[in-house]
């Protein structure tokens, strides 16, 4: 992750301090678990809050992806998910390259997608707006897609273990 990056976020309350710096997903974590243990109320936000470990992510991906001087590359046969999840796939590995500071962006366009799957542009449009009416993707630039947080943890919790178990066996 490059340092363009990161957040770094101070908070005073009652005489007590806290800095946070590193990626906005981990940050907000970190935060939520400080205000959580300050004001016990505050246990049931933290409770439901989602947010996605990145460093935590990238261990469940072992054996799926590579870390290669030219980026993250697959190294899992995934030819087997249907489109949608081979889509989020790869808009999950995008965030994940670049908060490795690996990849420009976390976001890839309909025809990145397209060539990385081998699908039509018009399957991709189709699938790519049941993700974003899901919740699972979101628009970030006339056809640039990334994968939102509840994407990367429906990444991380149902696509990345069918993969994993496909691999292995």
């Amino acid at each position: 992750m490059g340092e363009e990056d990161w957040v770094e976020v101070t908070v005073r309350y009652k005489g007590l301090e806290k800095t946070v710096r590193g990626d906005p997903d981990a940050v907000m974590s970190e935060l939520m678990a400080f205000f959580a243990r300050l004001m016990p109320g505050l246990e049931i936000l933290s409770k439901i809050s989602l947010s996605v470990d990145m460093e935590g992510l990238l261990r469940d991906c072992e054996g799926v992806v590579a870390l290669t001087p030219e980026g993250l590359v697959v190294t899992a046969p995934m030819d087997f998910l249907p489109d949608r999840e081979l889509i989020l796939f790869h808009l999950a590995i995008a965030r994940v390259a670049n908060s490795l500071g690996r990849a420009e962006g976390s976001a890839l366009t309909s025809s990145d997608l397209a060539s990385r799957i081998k699908r039509s542009p018009g399957t991709i449009a189709g699938r790519v707006s049941e993700l974003c009416s899901e919740g699972l993707v979101e628009r970030v630039g006339k056809g640039e897609y990334r994968a939102t947080t509840y994407g990367l943890d429906h990444f991380r919790r149902v696509i990345l273990p069918k993969v994993k178990q496909r691999a292995e066996g």
